[in-house]
């Protein structure tokens, strides 16, 4: 067995009202919260005002910034920042999916550093970033329990992750949150986190003990691809799915995603795909790369299926017709990738400028 480090340090709160339960887990994080949000969904599903009842009643303050668009750019988190240097918040709460969780850790290094621009999210270097509480409210991106943030950037024409990293030191879990989401939000949040077992399952870094864990996970989901199938999501299904989320995101806290992950940025950025999606479609041709198919075989026998193509089959059934791509997009796709060889070291062999063109081309042109 290979030697490994393990490091996960966020504290998780799981289970129905376990914000107001354990509200004084807030105290030692600062005085005042600076509270990341969407426009809408935190309001309607009852999470923003379990924090600031929980908040309140412990005699914290807190300013809320609610524009947190999806995949959120990083003029967004300047401009959050800047409100919360103004109010003096101390610390950050993310609530929702994966954008306003990842909004909150990229103003935790803004607040942390006045003065400087989001930009440094970006950059090399070493900076201090002020505590951080998530509170999960769809079953997909895992940023929880992560210490990843994915920013866009407009200047780019894609989405990247910050080279800045931090975990949150508080997490809430309670699936009551998730449902007022709608089916297609579930099944693509749901396949997002599948996405993260098996690329943090066959990533490079993989060790002994994560791949245990993301074996649990695959079969959480396999227990769950019934409900998935007939949309009937049960607040035990949706408990299921958001633990299986969380156990994902402790897997690429490890290990890291891999290529389906950096395949769909350009793509979800061009086209607005729904990120687990865009994972999806490449999950199969991604799985054909292997030379040694041990890992793959044991996803598609854990999950219940007798192939890959099977497998397919299913999160094709599950998902919208992917968008229209020309052989120009595939073209660009794969230029652009290998340009960033970055984004291909989580791979455990050497991938070539062809291997990654067949990826794209099956992916978008044939599967």
């Amino acid at each position: 067995m290979n030697a490994f480090t393990y490091y996960m340090p966020a504290k998780v709160f799981f289970g129905r009202n376990c914000i107001i339960n354990n509200k004084e887990a807030f105290c030692d994080l600062g005085k005042k919260a600076l509270i990341f949000t969407g426009r809408h969904s935190a309001k309607i599903n009852g999470s923003l005002k379990d924090v600031t009842d929980a908040l309140d009643a412990v005699g914290i303050g807190h300013v809320l910034f609610d524009e947190v668009e999806e995949n959120p750019s990083l003029e967004t988190i300047e401009k959050a920042a800047g409100i919360g240097l103004a109010e003096g918040a101390d610390f950050v709460i993310g609530i929702g999916g994966g954008s306003p969780m990842d909004a909150a850790k990229g103003a935790s290094y803004l607040l942390a550093n006045p003065g400087m621009s989001a930009e440094m999210l970006m950059q090399e270097g070493t900076y201090k970033h002020t505590p951080i509480a998530e509170v999960a409210t769809t079953a997909g991106t895992g940023s929880e329990t992560t210490q990843y943030a994915v920013f866009t950037l407009h200047k780019l024409g894609t989405k990247n992750g910050a080279t800045q990293k931090a975990f949150a030191d508080i997490a809430f879990l309670d699936a009551k949150y998730t449902e007022s989401l709608s089916d297609k939000v579930t099944i693509n949040t749901a396949v997002d986190a599948l996405t993260h077992l098996i690329e943090g399952y066959t990533s490079k870094k993989a060790n002994y003990m994560n791949d245990r864990l993301a074996e649990s996970g695959l079969a959480i989901f396999a227990e769950c691809m019934p409900a998935i199938k007939a949309h009937d999501f049960t607040p035990e299904i949706r408990e299921k799915l958001l633990l299986m989320s969380t156990i994902a995101g402790i897997v690429i806290a490890q290990a890291g995603t891999s290529l389906p992950h950096a395949c769909g940025y350009m793509p979800t950025y061009e086209k607005g795909i729904a990120h687990g999606r865009a994972n999806a479609i490449f999950t199969r041709a991604y799985l054909e790369l292997f030379p040694d198919q041990t890992k793959p075989n044991k996803i598609i026998e854990i999950l219940g299926f007798d192939s890959l193509e099977s497998f397919n089959n299913f999160l094709k059934s599950i998902l919208d017709p992917k968008e229209e791509f020309t052989e120009a997009d595939v073209e660009r796709y794969t230029d652009t990738l290998i340009a960033t060889p970055g984004k291909l070291a989580l791979h455990p062999d050497p991938l070539t400028r062809e291997q990654v063109y067949e990826m794209y081309r099956k992916s978008l042109l044939v599967y």
